[in-house]
């Protein structure tokens, strides 16, 4: 009962506390909010996207269990052990993985027997009971189960398959024996069954196993098996589980509960083995799983630190404003001890209520995510992912609002020591901030530094468009920079200040002056706020940068992979003869591929979406040189139609595409060389060479002129061997037939490739695949580990934003107040309102405009240093790096715009207060 008064008594004070600083409070609860809302959003996010996958990435059933005894590895057994391991597998095996049971499959097999018709050996069968395999079989002929037959022999169920290859039929009775049994058995054919689907997959063996099967019943088999030590040598059960519940979380606890099924399972029946499982895919699965997230946490660390600063920040200032308040309840005898439970029990209230803000925001925020299509961009509305949530969420989200309340408690934990005196000295005295000591600018600097040499060296990073995140470097290298920049910045702005300060010393500028040394003395009020708002923006521009030019890499690398608006790859008819010298040896005829037969394009002009279609065929080539040949690819089009349908950039080529078109039309059998190949062999335009073309198992040569050379050109890699464009025409001519090729098309502005790839296929056009950008480009920009990241960080940084700016105007109110006594000094002296007004803007325009313009620079170095090493396009086409100027400028506007604004407001309200308010206001 004390206990539970004293309880009582401390949270009302802690709630009184709580609301005597309310501001700060406020903005304490929403930076925990922020933080455990994002980690909430991420779990429950990789739970999301991943959980719609997991079926697709098992086998077919995805939740199956097969365990298998033989024989013939160790030893037979009883049929007692068969029945206490099928009640280990039946209820033990499901009680233990949780989940609930769809189906079960047991086959027993008692060994072996020769079975004999008519006289006449018919082979070795197993005489064995299947059940729970009911519903996957159909009865042909005869009773199943039969019925009570009047003799000794014992009716059995074998496959049709018999009748047609033996000769069995129902009412057949054979004979049976077996080694050890002194008694032959009489078996009657009581019906013949066939699979009812022979391709199902949910089959406890494929249905051919039971070829050489004789099934029994089970009462049957157990007169069979009576009198026999160790009758049984084979057995099997094939357990189907229901996981549609299943989710992304809960892949690690059936990972585990399989492993301790699996062992109670053993421990009944040594011997046993587990040969089917969705063991392997689950934990493949949970390793793609795992990465993702660790790409997640690695990706949006950054954010959650800026999170977490400001929620330190607050915290910071929140303490600092009942430190003198524990000062006083100490000296009226609380102890250490009840202080830090006040302090426990405040942040442990803010993290709850953030927790319930978290609950609400988190399935929001990954339906946001869920939408993210790039950086700041979330116009993806094909899939809408759906939260559930999960102990793991849960857990990870007051892990994270633990971790950035503890800042507060450790504060309050030192401060909770000290004495009146020792709190009035620390307050008079400027601290250098912990990092500063520590040097963690410089640390920071040199990993970052060797990240960006290591690039250097390798020639850049390469990673495909479609997964640019699997390498840590794309990030971790730039963010280390960036923030070791920014720390070396905050070092230098207090010696840059006090030089500013010291020039004006000599001139009349006072204001200008003051806010100078204001800046220069006081840098702890202002550091916090500065280093968020630099970082911040330094994040930003290298952020929208990289997903600018990893946005239009994704969508040059998919454009040079099809080539044009979309690409119809064809199915064709060949040409055949019959190889006639074969035949008259008595040997089996063979075709020979003499030509091709191309369909004719004409009713593809007439669908509506289409503006054009242009031919597009590559064929294996060899350039015979002096002493040597190359080989590699050559390409033939319809010079007068690709120019209208490629998809390609200014820089593949020094000249228009077009014009080199052009070329081919002034010698049709000319050639339009690959740059590197050309440098390779000391070639030059105007030469001729000797091309080798490959088709129908031979080599047909021409002597072509290169009329033009090219760097790149779409679906062609300059990197293997050589590649040409030739006009098509000469190489059907010198092959003497048409050769497949693709149709590469130009769609109408607004046409939708599917709607035109179903009017394709309804005209009946021989379609073996279609190819379009748009598909690939959108099933990329919707892969997991893309659009997590990309959203992450778009919420994270519109968060770090607001907080920054809220950094900013806490900054604004807590100098304010700290220098309300001497603005009241300054004014009892004579300073006008005008000259207050001019220090204020000097002072938070200063911290405004170095915030901005440190955050720009440092931003903008690391875009042109890291960002030209980070090759997004996998190595085809070039590499082009695009700074996003458009969003760092609406960004920084709407950041420099709401400072102004702040600015602004604290001077009017410091300015039109009087006099005598604000020496109150300094005196409280």
């Amino acid at each position: 009962m004390r206990l539970l008064t004293w309880f009582i008594n401390l949270l009302g004070l802690t709630l009184e506390r709580l609301w005597q600083q309310r501001a700060l409070a406020l903005w304490a609860l929403v930076g925990l909010a922020t933080a455990t809302s994002l980690a909430l959003g991420l779990w429950l996010y990789v739970d999301a996207v991943n959980t719609n996958l997991l079926t697709s990435r098992l086998s077919d059933p995805p939740y199956a269990y097969r365990f298998r005894y033989l024989g013939a590895w160790n030893g037979n057994i009883t049929q007692a052990d068969v029945t206490s391991s099928d009640a280990a597998i039946r209820d033990g095996f499901p009680r233990t993985l949780g989940l609930p049971t769809e189906r079960v499959v047991r086959y027993v097999k008692g060994g072996a027997w020769t079975v004999r018709f008519d006289n006449k050996n018919l082979g070795a069968f197993g005489l064995s009971t299947l059940d729970g395999a009911e519903s996957q079989m159909q009865i042909t002929a005869g009773q199943w189960p039969p019925e009570a037959t009047e003799d000794d022999s014992l009716p059995v169920l074998i496959p049709e398959k018999m009748l047609y290859e033996i000769g069995l039929q129902v009412g057949d009775t054979v004979t049976a024996v077996a080694a050890g049994v002194k008694q032959p058995l009489q078996l009657k054919i009581a019906a013949l069954w066939r699979p009812v689907n022979e391709a199902d997959p949910s089959w406890i063996f494929p249905p051919k196993f039971f070829d050489q099967v004789m099934l029994l019943t089970g009462d049957d088999q157990a007169k069979v098996l009576e009198g026999r030590e160790t009758p049984i040598d084979e057995c099997a059960w094939y357990v189907i589980f229901d996981g549609r519940d299943v989710k992304t979380s809960d892949i690690d606890r059936i990972l585990a509960r399989t492993v301790d099924g699996v062992r109670d399972v053993t421990a009944v029946l040594p011997g046993v083995r587990l040969d089917a499982s969705p063991v392997d895919g689950l934990t493949a699965f949970s390793n793609e799983v795992n990465q993702l997230t660790q790409q997640l946490i690695i990706m949006i660390l950054p954010v959650g630190g800026l999170v977490l600063y400001f929620v330190t920040l607050v915290a910071s200032l929140l303490v600092t404003r009942q430190q003198s308040e524990d000062v006083l309840l100490r000296s009226r005898g609380m102890s250490r001890f009840g202080i830090l439970s006040l302090h426990f029990l405040m942040w442990l209230v803010l993290l709850l209520i953030a927790l319930g803000v978290a609950l609400v925001v988190g399935p929001w925020l990954v339906r946001l995510v869920g939408m993210t299509s790039s950086f700041l961009r979330f116009d993806n509305v094909d899939e809408v992912l759906v939260a559930v949530f999960t102990p793991q969420a849960i857990a990870a989200a007051l892990v994270t609002g633990g971790i950035a309340a503890s800042s507060a408690l450790w504060m309050a934990w030192r401060t909770s020591g000290q004495s009146i005196t020792q709190v009035k000295r620390s307050s008079a005295r400027a601290s250098t901030a912990w990092w500063q000591r520590m040097y963690l600018d410089i640390l920071l600097l040199i990993p970052a530094g060797y990240a960006l040499y290591t690039l250097w060296q390798k020639g850049g990073l390469v990673a495909s468009a479609e997964t640019p995140f699997s390498d840590p470097l794309t990030f971790i290298g730039p963010t280390l920079f960036s923030l070791g920049l920014t720390m070396l910045f905050l070092r230098l702005w207090p010696f840059m200040m006090r030089l500013g300060a010291s020039l004006l010393s000599y001139g009349r500028g006072m204001a200008l002056l003051m806010a100078l040394r204001e800046l220069s003395r006081s840098i702890g009020r202002y550091r916090g706020t500065l280093l968020m708002m630099c970082f911040t923006l330094s994040l930003i521009g290298f952020t929208a940068s990289m997903a600018s030019t990893l946005d239009q890499s994704l969508r040059d690398s998919v454009d040079y992979r099809i080539g044009a608006d979309a690409v119809l790859v064809v199915a064709v008819d060949a040409q055949t003869e019959q190889d006639t010298a074969n035949q008259q040896q008595g040997q089996q005829a063979q075709l020979t591929v003499t030509g091709f037969n191309m369909p004719p394009t004409e009713d593809l002009q007439k669908v509506d979406g289409i503006e054009g279609i242009s031919p597009a065929g590559r064929y294996p080539a060899r350039l015979v040189l002096s002493g040597r040949r190359v080989d590699g690819n050559v390409l033939g089009i319809d010079r007068a139609t690709i120019a209208s349908v490629i998809r390609t950039r200014s820089d593949y080529a020094d000249s228009q595409m077009a014009e080199l078109f052009n070329r081919l039309a002034g010698n049709r059998t000319g050639i339009i060389l690959s740059e590197k190949a050309a440098q390779d062999a000391k070639l030059a335009v105007g030469q001729e060479v000797q091309l080798q073309i490959s088709a129908l198992n031979s080599w047909y040569e021409i002597r072509v002129p290169i009329v033009g050379l090219v760097r790149y050109f779409p679906t062609l890699d300059p990197r293997e061997g050589f590649f040409a464009l030739m006009n098509i025409d000469p190489i059907f001519e010198t092959v003497g037939t048409p050769l497949p090729y693709d149709i590469w098309m130009h769609l109408k502005a607004g046409a939708d490739p599917q709607t035109v790839e179903d009017e394709v296929k309804a005209t009946g056009f021989p379609v073996l695949r279609w190819l379009d950008p748009e598909t690939e480009v959108r099933r990329a920009e919707t892969a997991p580990a893309r659009r997590g990241i990309l959203g992450f960080l778009s919420i994270g940084f519109v968060a770090s934003v607001v907080l920054t700016l809220v950094g900013a105007v806490i900054q604004s109110a807590a100098s304010f107040r700290a220098q309300a006594v001497q603005m009241g000094s300054l004014r009892a002296m004579g300073l006008g309102g005008g000259s207050v007004g001019t220090y204020l803007i000097f002072t938070q325009g200063m911290v405004a405009s170095s915030g901005v313009a440190s955050g720009t620079l440092i931003g903008l170095g690391t875009t042109l240093l890291f960002l030209p090493l980070l090759d997004f396009s996998g190595g085809l086409p070039p590499y082009l790096v695009r700074v996003a100027w458009g969003d760092i400028t609406l960004v920084y506007s709407v950041f420099a715009g709401i400072l102004l604004l702040i600015t602004l407001l604290t001077t009017i309200l410091m300015g039109r207060e009087r006099l005598s308010t604000v020496v109150k206001l300094g005196e409280g």
